[in-house]
C-alpha cells in the first residue's frame, strides 16, 4: 500500500463499502453522523448508480 491510513480514510472505506453493497443511504448517513442525507448523497452518489434503475423497476412492477 502506498497511502497512509487515517481515521477519515477508514470512515470513507466503510461508507463506500456499505453503499456499494446496497445498505440504505439513510442508514449510512445516520452511522456517519451526517445531519441529513444530502451530505452523504453528495459524497457517495457515484457508488449507487443502479439505485435509480432499481427504483424504477420496483415502481413498474406495481403498474
Amino acid at each position: 500500500m502506498t497511502r497512509k491510513l487515517n481515521p477519515y480514510s477508514l470512515r470513507h472505506f466503510f461508507a463506500s463499502n456499505c453503499l456499494s453493497k446496497g445498505v440504505p443511504i439513510t442508514d449510512v448517513a445516520e452511522w456517519m453522523g451526517h445531519s441529513n442525507i444530502n451530505m452523504t448523497f453528495k459524497i457517495y452518489r457515484h457508488l449507487m448508480p443502479a439505485a435509480v434503475g432499481r427504483a424504477a423497476r420496483l415502481l413498474n412492477e406495481d403498474l
